[in-house]
């Protein structure tokens, strides 16, 4: 049996991107959990102030960075593990070391790790000094772990060139859409109507979206709705929905039917660790207009349930939109591939 892991509450709707309560219940339904826990430790509040700093972006940055918060966590997770008999560890990220506190086999599943994060987008806030202890602390962990669970090639292929790390001890097993499967609606692919879903707007490439819509504006009378931001926009054709969670039934409609009305799903991420709203874009019917960054050249296959443009480039996803805009039948028949996909 199973005794998960997460720095997080496992069974909290939003936890881990709202990927954890799904995970663990369907482990559960399949008779290997033993049970799921929350890591944490009480003196939290502490282990954030030890490493205050300004701006309070730079802040965030050294606290989710910290090896020492890292070891106070695992001293937590040490207990935990102390109280349960199961046979194997299973945790979610690296913020905590089980390999460290027990002998039993432990395993770890991962959406993204510090070198990629690094990489694409978190530089700039952190000494080198803070970012090599970092990439130290996780070089640990992944060290200790019976077998690293990984949802890309791409993910896989940084945990060898950047922790060295076997590719015997890798397993790339995906990951899955955190909602029931859809009915697809009827939709007139026509009228072109592009969805973005996703909080961190910046990190999203929300820069390089909305320069893309508006030359597409110039050329077709589409449409692009925004869920997750909350942005003072007032733009032809540009809707900001604002923040929809799962967690309140009324917004949870709110976000199916965004899903229903849309035509075309759009996330041009600059870092993106996996991408789940590509594959619950592609549950709902829709082709998806991605770029080739990250995991979702892997999900969105191009010329198949998609189109992937390149990566900080508004040209060339304006492009790739205009292409869907403009041929309604390629759109349904992207939108068709992908449900088969998801």
């Amino acid at each position: 049996m199973i005794l998960g892991l997460i720095p997080e509450d496992p069974f909290h709707p939003k936890s881990w991107s709202c990927s954890s309560a799904p995970f663990f219940t369907a482990l559960r339904r399949i008779g290997a959990l033993d049970t799921a826990l929350h890591v944490k430790t009480p003196w939290e509040n502490f282990e954030r102030l030890r490493v205050i700093a300004w701006p309070r972006a730079r802040w965030h940055a050294r606290y989710h960075a910290s090896p020492n918060y890292f070891g106070a966590l695992t001293r937590a997770a040490g207990e935990l593990i102390e109280r349960h008999a199961a046979e194997v560890v299973l945790q979610v990220g690296a913020w905590f070391s089980s390999g460290a506190v027990t002998d039993k086999r432990c395993y770890s599943y991962h959406d993204g790790n510090a070198a990629q994060w690094y990489r694409y987008y978190g530089r700039g806030l952190l000494t080198n000094r803070e970012m090599a202890a970092h990439l130290a602390w996780e070089r640990s962990v992944y060290d200790r772990m019976s077998g690293i669970f990984v949802m890309s090639e791409w993910l896989a292929d940084s945990f060898m060139r950047d922790f060295q790390i076997p590719s015997k001890s890798l397993h790339v097993v995906g990951a899955g859409m955190n909602m029931p499967l859809p009915a697809i609606p009827k939709r007139d692919f026509s009228k072109p109507r592009f969805l973005f879903v996703g909080k961190a707007f910046e990190r999203k490439g929300g820069k390089y979206l909305l320069e893309a819509f508006r030359k597409v504006r110039r050329k077709v009378d589409a449409e692009l709705i925004l869920v997750g931001p909350q942005l003072d926009l007032n733009e032809p054709g540009i809707t900001c929905v604002g923040f929809l969670p799962k967690t309140d039934p009324d917004h949870d409609a709110r976000m199916s039917a965004q899903f229903s009305a849309a035509t075309a799903m759009v996330l041009p991420s600059i870092y993106e660790p996996f991408g789940i709203s590509l594959t619950e874009g592609m549950a709902w019917g829709l082709p998806c207009v991605t770029v080739d960054r990250c995991a979702m050249p892997e999900i969105v296959r191009h010329g198949e349930s998609g189109l992937v443009a390149k990566a900080e480039d508004s040209d060339s996803l304006a492009d790739a939109m205009l292409s869907l805009a403009s041929d309604p039948n390629r759109a349904k028949a992207y939108g068709a591939a992908g449900r088969k996909r998801a």
